[in-house]
């Protein structure tokens, strides 16, 4: 069986998304994610774009590239290719990624030089120093196909180490991207390996990504979720259990599958981007039966409605573990065991929220306890602190609400009245720090059952020209809509 790297681009193609805004410490702990799921190649970035994303690279760096390969975007200019590469030096193996319009409207509107004499010099020095290069044809489904042919040669010329064939808006259809492939792979042969990214503006960027993978390409670009520009790509979850099950490829995969789901839920939490219950793979529907006589079925044989294994991407049964009277060497116990490493501080403040919510709901599950540490992870980097908060509501007046905050030692208030009691808190917080906040978008999502459930707030802020998330977990809504709020103040690094 064969080999198929996946390369993902969530740091970099995912971050054109205009939902995802992630800060350098979030972008270093998605890194770290798909260091732990084994994605064959993580994207970081494109250094020579600002001196502040060249730093953002470096820090990736120091973070993962002693373990993962990683690889940054350049166009084929020598003072793009030696920021690109003074950004991953340090790296353990770096691959620096050129790209070059293919179709005519790309050539033609973006006022690209058909001079493609200079690109085999700048493979050839974007090489040196023991760099892997690769070389995406972009727009390729559209390409002047002459023009892109000549592009190939010159690259394998070059010695190029792979050829990424990319669908940049998302125009291809299975058929389409097939052929495509197929053609390549009769020029290229075995002196590249082919490389297929796929936009999902028609809805078809997994299903042209598997066919390219059928027709001979050996690496997949894909980002967690499909997040990207416009309709977004590939879906790093989707692609990667769809080739598993399809038995009939011959590929095999590197990736850690037992690790899947975890990730994927953890850069959603992380990125304040809700999963959709009925998304493939990973939404909470997905391996749920409403009708009676399926679940029974599913209970006899899994595969009767069930083609995927959950246990296989690293999900099992909800089980009720604790209740309050499990004392913290159990709960400990537990979080060893659900694979997280909280410091004693952490640890103290994980087992008194789990005390809290074992105060209100009798049964604590699985789900629970990883909402509970997912919350003081997010806890660590949050410099203002919320001390109090006390809201009045009558039925005949608007609510009123006084906040006490706190940031480096100094206490701060704010009072204010709004049209219900999550507007007149944040008033009354914009109050408190002196500043104009928009809130761009603003949800709840349950996160775990029943009537004692936690729910889970996802917002999305506009400070200073600039937009940042944040998410909260916990009983209390209004309370968990605060700390939501003043996540994402945090995020802006406000200096009082």
């Amino acid at each position: 069986m064969e080999k198929v790297w996946i390369l993902d681009t969530t740091l970099r193609d995912g971050l054109q998304s205009p939902v995802l805004t992630l800060t350098t410490s979030e972008r270093i702990q998605v890194a770290e994610l798909l260091s732990e799921l084994s994605v064959d190649v993580i994207d970081i970035g494109y250094p020579a774009i600002s001196v502040d994303e060249a730093n953002v690279v470096k820090e990736i760096v120091k973070a993962v590239g002693d373990r993962s390969k990683v690889t940054v975007l350049s166009k084929p200019e020598k003072r793009e290719i030696d920021i690109a590469k003074e950004s991953i030096a340090n790296a353990k193996a770096g691959r620096i990624h050129l790209f070059v319009p293919v179709s005519r409207i790309h050539l033609t509107v973006l006022e690209v030089v058909r001079n493609i004499d200079l690109l085999g010099g700048m493979i050839e020095y974007a090489k040196e120093g023991g760099f892997e290069v690769e070389l995406t044809l972009e727009d390729a489904l559209r390409a002047d196909e002459d023009f892109m042919e000549k592009v190939v040669d010159v690259a394998l010329d070059f010695r190029v180490d792979v050829i990424n064939i990319a669908d940049t808006v998302g125009i291809g259809s299975p058929y389409m991207v097939g052929k495509v492939v197929r053609k390549l792979k009769g020029r290229i042969g075995d002196r590249s390996i082919i490389s297929i990214h796929c936009h999902n503006d028609l809805g078809m960027a997994v299903a042209n990504s598997v066919e390219a993978i059928r027709e001979g390409a050996r690496q997949v670009h894909v980002t967690l979720l499909g997040i990207g520009t416009r309709a977004g790509n590939a879906s790093l979850e989707e692609v990667v259990v769809a080739l598993v099950t399809l038995g009939d490829l011959g590929v095999k995969l590197d990736v850690n599958l037992k690790s899947l789901a975890r990730v994927v839920k953890s850069f959603s939490k992380l990125a304040g981007y809700p999963i959709p219950p009925h998304k493939p793979i990973v939404g909470d529907s997905v391996f749920y039966h409403k009708a009676e006589y399926m679940r029974i079925a599913v209970v006899r044989e899994r595969t009767t409605y069930e083609i995927i294994d959950p246990e296989m991407i690293g999900l099992t049964p909800r089980r009720i573990v604790l209740s309050r009277f499990s004392g913290k060497p159990i709960f400990k116990e537990k979080l060893v065991e659900l694979g997280y490493s909280l410091t004693e501080e952490e640890m103290d403040r994980a087992y008194s929220k789990f005390r809290e919510l074992a105060e209100v709901k009798q049964q604590i599950v699985e789900d629970d306890i990883e909402a509970i540490v997912e919350e003081v992870f997010y806890e660590r980097n949050d410099k203002i602190k919320l001390v109090d908060y006390y809201i009045e509501m009558k039925a005949d007046s608007k609510p009123n609400a006084k906040v006490i905050l706190e940031y480096n030692g100094k206490r701060f208030s704010g009072s204010a009245t709004g049209d219900g009691p999550i507007d007149a808190v944040y008033k009354a917080i914009n109050e408190a720090l002196g500043i104009n906040v928009f809130l761009v978008t603003y949800n709840i999502m349950s996160v775990t059952s029943g009537k004692e459930a936690l729910g889970e707030v996802f917002l999305k802020i506009r400070l200073r020209g600039e937009e940042f998330s944040g998410r909260a977990i916990g009983v209390d809504i209004v309370r968990s809509s605060i700390d939501a709020y003043l996540r994402a103040i945090n995020k802006s690094d406000l200096e009082m």
